[in-house]
């Protein structure tokens, strides 16, 4: 790949724009989940893409291509987020897909406002974490990568990783009252 983007234009922008059909919908989702916000997810997408394209001459493969996206997603997640937000609290977006299996047609109205009501403290609870918990709570549960793929992307040995996701459970366990459950 490294060839490809050094030696010919036509061929590294036809790849840059795989990578985008590839990773697009991925990234901006991820960047909806940790902004919350429609306009700064599109931003960060945006910036990130820019990245990518900028240092893929660079890129090594070291790593694998999706991982590094992804890191690069998340390190422009967080610089877009400090400048935007400032102090705010973070907020996780969690979309309607990744609770799918707690609503289904034939539940009443009192279910389905339980099941929100459930949705919103856990996205309140994730982002009261700090941000190493919140993106491995993210990374790991909400989009699925292995305990490996999450140190790629977070940059950190798996032992840390599994003790941010540990660390991250206690403090949601207590965050989320047995009543939201």
């Amino acid at each position: 790949m490294t060839n490809v983007f050094q030696k010919n234009k036509k061929a590294s922008d036809a790849l840059f724009r795989e990578l985008v059909n590839d990773h697009g919908d991925r990234i901006y989702n991820l960047a909806l989940m940790k902004c919350n916000q429609a306009t700064m997810a599109e931003d960060i997408c945006q910036e990130t893409f820019i990245r990518v394209y900028k240092g893929l001459k660079t890129f090594r493969q070291e790593a694998q291509l999706g991982t590094w996206i992804y890191r690069i997603a998340l390190n422009v997640c967080h610089t877009v987020m400090k400048k935007e937000l400032g102090h705010q609290q973070r907020e996780t977006h969690l979309n309607e897909n990744d609770f799918s299996e707690y609503i289904d047609e034939d539940s009443d109205v009192q279910t389905i406002h339980h099941r929100v009501t459930r949705k919103e403290s856990i996205r309140s609870a994730i982002a009261s974490l700090s941000q190493q918990q919140a993106d491995a709570i993210t990374l790991y549960y909400l989009k699925d990568f292995q305990y490996s793929e999450v140190a790629e992307i977070m940059d950190i040995p798996i032992n840390t990783v599994k003790s941010h996701l540990r660390r991250a459970k206690e403090n949601l366990r207590h965050l989320i009252s047995e009543d939201d459950l």
